[in-house]
């Protein structure tokens, strides 16, 4: 082994489509500037940022030769504007126009990132954007390097591999990426998945994208070899499940620090809305995979994980994020109930975890969280998570 083991229709609104254009007078979009524009094809030699595209987007005008043709957009990874794709209202009219707020496209490939929004989101997009900078750069000098993992992205398929990964291409549901290492698990164990796939329970027939906030069920999988030798992960993923508003929860009883029922007034506490969500986050992330005899699959690997890589508390973040993603996104048995669906079914997309400490209170820590509920709201604030140490 290497490394380490273990174990639709969119709605189409012009409004929100960026064109190469420059900035209207009037609007109250927060439009790149002409320069910024150009320095951002430059940056990736005028190609589209898009996995698996790499169009070029400039070329001559066919009928006059003082003219070129740009046939590609400066599209926003934070929209310009209120209501627009993945806007985030935390952010100054100035970082929104900024250059690192923006990634090089095709019009066809901008186009589709803006109009089905809610799969390209912010995080995957700017992965794109240093993947393709990096090509950029890599051209320009021989021989071409290697990335180093800590810029690839995480995926994991079922509940034994994990594997650094690049995008390779993303078409509707086919979605390919370039295997850089494992990180858990091995390629032996990696071919055997893909061999015995069919035959494979499934609850471990499911893909989790860190870079994507993504997790979906694996309909079909296969390795490739591209002309250049390289290693092609190749998944065909069923529909994204649809999230439901965490103010549906309705009632439960309040938990004190320790995981106990909080007695308040001599009488039990109860929790709705948000605060039983985020109680909700905290409860499933605490409870162990696999300790709940009636339901094997409800749980989470936060413990193995926190004692396995607590040395590297990055890494340790990068893998809570995947096993919140997979909680929110993959159906499971509750053990009983035969509607299957995610426990964290009221989050529709976690964007980041920080952990920025491994110090222990009442065996469990704290990791900085930030989402979108299934009803569109954000939030960010701690939830704490338990660990049995080993």
């Amino acid at each position: 082994m290497q490394g380490k083991q273990s174990l639709h229709e969119p709605n189409i609104k012009k409004l929100y489509l960026y064109w190469d254009c420059t900035d209207m007078s009037g609007s109250n979009r927060d439009d790149f500037t002409p320069n910024n524009k150009r320095i951002m094809a430059e940056r990736v030699s005028w190609k589209c940022s898009f996995p698996g595209c790499g169009r070029n987007t400039v070329g001559p005008h066919s009928d006059d030769p003082t003219k070129r043709i740009n046939n590609g957009i400066a599209a926003h990874i934070h929209a310009a504007a209120s209501g627009g794709p993945r806007y985030n209202p935390q952010m100054t009219p100035e970082e929104r126009k900024h250059i690192s707020n923006g990634i090089w496209m095709c019009r066809d490939h901008g186009n589709l990132i803006d109009t089905d929004y809610t799969v390209y989101s912010a995080s995957t997009l700017l992965d794109w954007k240093a993947q393709a900078e990096k090509r950029a750069a890599d051209s320009l000098k021989l021989p071409t390097e290697e990335f180093v993992n800590r810029d690839a992205t995480l995926i994991q398929l079922g509940s034994g591999l994990i594997y650094f990964v690049h995008w390779n291409s993303i078409h509707a549901q086919n979605w390919s990426f370039e295997l850089v290492a494992p990180l858990v698990g091995s390629q032996e164990l990696l071919n055997n998945y893909v061999l015995e796939f069919d035959s494979l329970i499934e609850p471990e027939a499911y893909v989790v994208i860190e870079s994507q906030g993504d997790a979906r069920r694996i309909l079909d999988i296969k390795i490739e070899i591209s002309s250049s030798g390289k290693f092609i992960l190749c998944i065909s993923v069923d529909n994204k499940p649809v999230a439901t508003n965490p103010y549906d929860l309705g009632a439960n009883m309040a938990l004190d620090n320790t995981g106990d029922i909080y007695i308040k007034n001599g009488t039990i506490a109860m929790v709705k809305g948000i605060d039983n969500a985020k109680q909700r986050i905290s409860t499933c992330m605490s409870t162990i995979k696999g300790e709940i005899s009636f339901a094997k699959e409800l749980g989470s690997l936060a413990t193995l994980y926190y004692n396995e890589y607590k040395h590297d508390l990055e890494l340790l973040s990068r893998l809570i994020l995947l096993e919140l993603v997979r909680l929110s996104l993959i159906p499971m048995d509750q053990g009983g109930i035969s509607d299957k669906r995610p426990s964290l079914h009221f989050v529709k997309r976690f964007t980041c975890v920080d952990i920025p400490s491994l110090e222990l209170t009442h065996s469990r820590f704290k990791a900085n969280i930030k989402l979108e509920w299934g009803n569109g709201d954000l939030w960010d604030g701690e939830i704490p998570i338990y660990v049995l140490k080993a």
